[in-house]
């Protein structure tokens, strides 16, 4: 239920930061760039975009080609290929960043030789640097926040740059660069299906340090919110030159500050700007009913709230710092003006015993009750980046080799689990799960049997208004696909 065909933000700010500097700059998102065309890899796995051969002819010669990797599921593949454009470009500089690069820098250069460099954190001024240095001839000794491969073979560390504080000043993201319009075209994005949708970032960062989350390593515990006036000058500009009828805030954690978000929405107001937009992750401390009432008028549609356990004892263990019940009343204030709300809940976390899950069980029943339309219920996951992972890492609990980043996918099979637990086997998580969320979604639909019928009407018109609804499209895209890509085998 993990397939997920989206523009990749990330990568459009970096090209732009590059470009605006005056380098010469060319994106190839594989993806986009063949977004219908489905293989089959290893016998499982869906991967949609051109096929790694296609680089053969698509890719320019440069002196430097960088790869992003964010999440490390996906390492064993783009670690495929990297190695295929190094038989390409012997003589090229390649570089990755990204999320799991950040988080596993030497381990990334010691499993794939065909990589050169890793640029960790935030990647804008320190690609920047590296592509400047390149071009004088400097020693790479020179930039900050790189891991890379020095002449001798030895592994080189610079010191780790500063966050970009002056995060106005940075370059809108180059869709120009990209093929955004396959994307906007098929309404594809990873939220709910709202026509043209463009991702954006109101925030970087977040404040919090959360022991299960990569945050930490990746942004450190910096919040920095842009001006929400050229936040709405942005949205404008995607209206006028893309259509863009809704946006996702890839933002980790949006609402910090009551008063940022509350001038967001007036802005909107203000210029009557006809658009929707979601939330992914939300947490509840600055957000009240005369709050929400406004985000919904400005046309705020979707909130996820990361509750994650509603065990004070579990929470506090891995230093989540939120309450719970005062969610849930959060969460019963925005049911009440009409708003579609997820929940994000995580079984075995360390500590977690029977009766801490069984707190979580019962208040997400007393949620759907209440009207709660969506829940995620995810196994713990010793991610890598997270406090968690390198105590797992030290305690030697963990071995690094594909299988762990492969079956990072668990979290997308409701089939599969590997329990890092003490108290709970893989079988034992996995019946878990599936008894957490078949309990949540039975009473969710009896005591709101509408929702049952609008489900099957959707399905079968092929729209997704909610998360349950986009899991079973892509869960029916999924099969169908995995059966071409099998009968082209």
């Amino acid at each position: 239920m993990g397939v997920q065909r989206v523009p990749h933000l990330g990568i459009a700010y970096i090209a732009a930061a590059a470009r605006d500097e005056g380098h010469e700059v060319d994106v190839i998102d594989m993806c986009g760039e063949d977004i219908d065309r489905v293989e089959l890899l290893r016998g499982e796995y869906l991967a949609y975009g051109m096929p790694v051969s296609a680089l053969d002819t698509r890719l320019k010669p440069s002196r430097i080609i960088g790869f992003t990797i964010m999440f490390s599921q996906d390492w064993v593949f783009i670690r495929e290929i990297i190695e295929h454009v190094r038989t390409l470009a012997p003589d090229a500089i390649l570089v990755a960043g990204g999320e799991h690069v950040t988080a596993l820098p030497d381990y990334c250069l010691r499993d794939c030789p065909a990589l050169d460099v890793c640029v960790v954190g935030e990647g804008e001024e320190a690609l920047v640097a590296l592509l400047d240095a390149t071009l004088r001839g400097d020693d790479l000794s020179t930039v900050g926040s790189l891991v890379y491969r020095a002449p001798d073979g030895s592994v080189k560390h610079t010191a780790r740059r500063d966050r970009i504080k002056g995060i106005d000043e940075l370059s809108l993201p180059a869709w120009d660069l990209t093929p955004v319009e396959n994307y906007l075209s098929r309404g594809l994005n990873y939220h709910l299906q709202r026509g043209r949708t463009m991702p954006m970032l109101a925030t970087r960062g977040c404040p919090y340090k959360c022991t299960f989350c990569s945050n930490p390593n990746m942004w450190g515990p910096t919040w920095l919110p842009r001006d929400p006036k050229l936040v709405v000058d942005e949205m404008e500009l995607y209206v006028k030159q893309y259509g863009a009828t809704n946006f996702i805030f890839s933002d980790l954690t949006a609402v910090i500050k009551k008063g940022v978000i509350v001038d967001f929405c007036r802005e909107i107001i203000r210029r009557k700007l006809d658009v929707t937009w979601q939330l992914p992750t939300t947490r509840s401390e600055s957000l009240n009913l005369e709050t929400l009432t406004l985000m919904h008028k400005a046309g705020c549609r979707e909130l996820d709230f990361a509750i994650e356990s509603a065990s004070a004892e579990v929470i506090k263990s891995v230093l989540k710092n939120n309450n719970a019940e005062k969610m849930s009343q959060t969460i019963k204030d925005a049911l009440s003006i009409e708003m579609n709300l997820a929940v994000n809940i995580i079984i075995g976390l360390p500590g977690e015993g029977l009766r801490d899950f069984f707190k979580s069980y019962f208040m997400s029943l007393r949620l759907a009750v209440m009207g709660l339309q969506e829940l995620n219920c995810f196994p713990f996951t010793p991610y890598p980046g997270s406090q968690l992972f390198f105590e797992f890492v030290k305690a030697g609990r963990l071995r690094l080799d594909d299988k762990f980043f492969l079956d990072l996918y668990g979290y997308a099979d409701l089939s599969k689990a590997v329990s890092w637990s003490d108290r709970f086997s893989p079988r034992g998580l996995r019946f878990l799960r599936l008894f957490f969320m078949s309990s949540f979604y039975s009473v969710m639909f009896l005591t709101h049997p509408r929702r049952i019928m609008r489900l099957l009407a959707n399905i079968l018109r092929g729209d997704s208004t909610t998360k349950l609804e986009g899991v079973v499209k892509r869960i029916a895209r999924g099969a169908r696909d995995q059966s071409t890509a099998a009968k082209a085998i």
